[in-house]
């Protein structure tokens, strides 16, 4: 039998706006368990209605069983080629059914999904030029994705009130709120709404599969993460992205090893976020017992609902080869970079090795957060130019506290709040994440203690970040009152301590960042 079918590539634009449009946690994560649901259950019931000889162990089929192409078999009309990076690939063998499949699928979208806008390349595929094929579809994705955007909500008209969550029309009472805030809203808020407890089961299951669901759940609401209140609460908002995902894509020669690498790098996205929930627990663990010292209480504020332990870290995006969580402030940094060594040990089909680079945007718990969501993904941006421009193959991070509002781009910030007299930038970020474990461990000198009092005081540090700004006389005048002191500043690569700034670069404002940002007891000298 001939090996060509006709194929449909399926893709979704504007998903991130889509899922981080509101500052209401609930419904980020019920926007992204919908984005994810549009090739599950959506995609399914579609064909089950199409073809009711299907049973459900057939969707699961090119999973369970990559090696096995079954389109080619007698009988069989339809074939899910892969899942994965956003995209889904089906298989037909007749061309109606195909058309046909597009029309259903993206009118239960407009139904059950309002606000999702899904991009469809139609065409043949020859599975014995895999490879070419599925890059002149990708093309035709492309350009129906630039010459076509549908309408996918229902459109504003003077008579109808505003949603406050949305700025759309308000046309759905949501029961779903608590019993005070029951309104009319528009679909899309309620859609995310009503998707939001799915969402919350599903991640319930990753805890049973840890034997930690009897301890620990996770919260919807952004100030139930552990965070201080008032002035100090801050959440971490961290974007992490694999390294060259989209060339090993087109590397796999052929559908089979297709389907294997995508459910490997899954396999593996999710492995590295269950090693952040381990490492979490110890963390728990060493909070809960040193409860009686006040300043191992500064590091985080456990919340408690049910008897279980709130978890300070809410996934929102658990991807393919991606994840975007939420975490308490002063954990984002630490959790980003345990995910990138848990990613770097894990195994795929292609045998080559993992990297990734990370975005942390620490911001207000009130700021908006679809703009903290903006400076995530574009700190996680300047970590993998930064790998590019160096030639590197490692994973990266970047980091910014925002101390209040932002505007602008990541470069005109760092441009007008990062600069000094006698130096290019304050900040040395990106890092790579060897490079960064030895800027830890000259963080933990500024902590380290002497008969119960810390060596190096506060007041010098508040001090040294004054004199970061200043002219070439003042920081040798601190570094020689220092000195008196007994006092020296921590080594970092070619900085030993007796300069403040060399070869127009400092890394000691991202120390002192540094001293804020991560808990000390997973500083220890850089360890975890």
């Amino acid at each position: 039998m001939e090996d060509k079918f006709f194929a449909v590539l399926l893709d979704t634009v504007s998903i991130q706006r889509y899922v981080f449009s509101t500052n209401n946690l609930k419904e980020n994560i019920g926007a992204s368990y919908i984005v994810e649901d549009i090739y599950d259950s959506h995609l399914k019931k579609v064909n089950k209605e199409m073809f009711p000889e299907l049973t459900e162990e057939y969707y699961e089929a090119w999973e369970t069983e990559p090696d096995r192409i079954r389109i080619k078999e007698n009988g069989v009309p339809f074939e899910i080629g892969y899942i994965g990076g956003g995209n889904a690939l089906l298989l037909f063998k007749e061309k109606d059914r195909a058309q046909e499949f597009i029309k259903k699928w993206t009118l239960r979208l407009l139904i059950h999904a309002p606000g999702i806008i899904p991009a469809c390349a139609f065409g043949e595929i020859d599975l014995n030029n895999f490879s070419s094929s599925l890059k002149i579809l990708f093309k035709t994705l492309a350009k129906n994705k630039a010459s076509f955007v549908p309408q996918t909500i229902i459109r504003r008209h003077g008579i109808t009130a505003e949603c406050p969550r949305t700025g759309l029309s308000r046309e759905v009472w949501c029961r779903n709120l608590p019993d005070e805030e029951q309104d009319y809203i528009s679909s899309v808020s309620n859609a995310k709404i009503e998707a939001a407890e799915k969402a919350k089961r599903k991640i319930i299951e990753i805890l049973k599969e840890l034997n930690l669901d009897k301890k620990y759940t996770f919260t919807d609401e952004l100030d139930k993460l552990g965070q201080s209140k008032g002035e100090d609460s801050h959440i971490a908002i961290v974007h992490i992205d694999g390294n060259d995902m989209g060339q090993r894509v087109k590397e796999q020669k052929d559908l089979v090893t297709l389907r294997k690498f995508s459910c490997s790098v899954r396999r593996a996205t999710l492995d590295s976020f269950k090693g952040i929930l381990k490492e979490l627990d110890k963390y728990i663990d060493y909070i809960e017992e040193a409860k009686k010292y006040q300043e191992q209480k500064k590091e985080l504020k456990l919340v408690y609902d049910g008897g279980k332990t709130i978890l300070p870290i809410r996934p929102i995006i658990i991807g393919g080869d991606d994840i975007t969580f939420v975490s308490e402030g002063r954990l984002g940094i630490w959790l980003a970079k345990v995910f990138l060594e848990e990613f770097e040990r894990q195994k795929v089909s292609d045998g080559k090795p993992l990297t990734a680079c990370a975005g942390i945007a620490i911001t207000k718990t009130k700021y908006p957060f679809y703009r903290g969501y903006e400076l995530s993904e574009n700190l996680c941006k300047s970590a993998k130019r930064k790998r590019k421009e160096q030639r590197d193959n490692g994973s990266w991070l970047d980091f910014h506290l925002a101390y209040g509002g932002f505007s602008g781009s990541l470069d005109d910030i760092r441009e007008s709040h990062y600069k000094a007299p006698n130096v290019k930038s304050l900040v040395l970020r990106p890092y790579k994440i060897q490079d960064f474990y030895e800027l830890l461990s000259a963080v933990s000198e500024f902590k380290k203690k002497d008969n119960g009092k810390t060596k190096f005081p506060r007041s010098k540090l508040m001090e040294l970040r004054q004199v970061l700004y200043m002219d070439k006389d003042a920081q040798e005048l601190f570094i020689e009152e220092l000195s008196a002191r007994q006092l020296k500043l921590p080594k970092y690569k070619d900085f030993d301590g007796s300069e403040i700034v060399k070869g127009n670069q400092t890394p000691y404002f991202d120390m002192i960042e540094l001293i804020e940002l991560y808990p000390e007891s997973a500083l220890n000298g850089g360890s975890r």
